[in-house]
């Protein structure tokens, strides 16, 4: 089955300014204590997967378009997908992602406004 790919209709998952970041880098490494000399620590996964906080205002015909590519094409977010992503060096680069958690939204009349953690792979 192939991965899906952000709607073009849709503003990139960029976020705006101000509302930029992430929680954290890389996935700390799990450490395991033993008895008789220092712990020791190795990554938890094989790749990178680094979560975005991305806030998106969209008028109302683009909310509708998000609405049904996160319900319907992701499967309620389950599935992952393709999008243009700010990369580290500032430019857009697709990447694979998923949404990880709710997806909360904010009625402002004739816009919407869509907040949610969207987590890169490859970062």
């Amino acid at each position: 089955m192939a991965i899906p790919s952000w709607p073009s209709t849709l503003p990139p998952p960029i976020g705006q300014v101000g509302n930029l970041g992430t929680e954290q880098l890389y996935i700390p490494p799990s450490e395991t204590q033993f008895d008789d000399g220092p712990s020791r620590a190795r990554r938890r996964s094989l790749f990178d997967e680094t979560p975005r906080s991305i806030t998106l205002k969209l008028t109302r015909s683009q909310f509708v378009t998000f609405r049904a590519f996160v319900r319907d094409t992701l499967n309620g977010g389950a599935r992952r997908f393709t999008a243009p992503v700010r990369q580290p060096d500032g430019r857009l680069g697709h990447r694979t992602c998923r949404i990880r958690g709710a997806v909360s939204e904010t009625d402002q009349g004739s816009t919407s406004t869509v907040a949610f953690t969207l987590v890169v792979q490859d970062w």
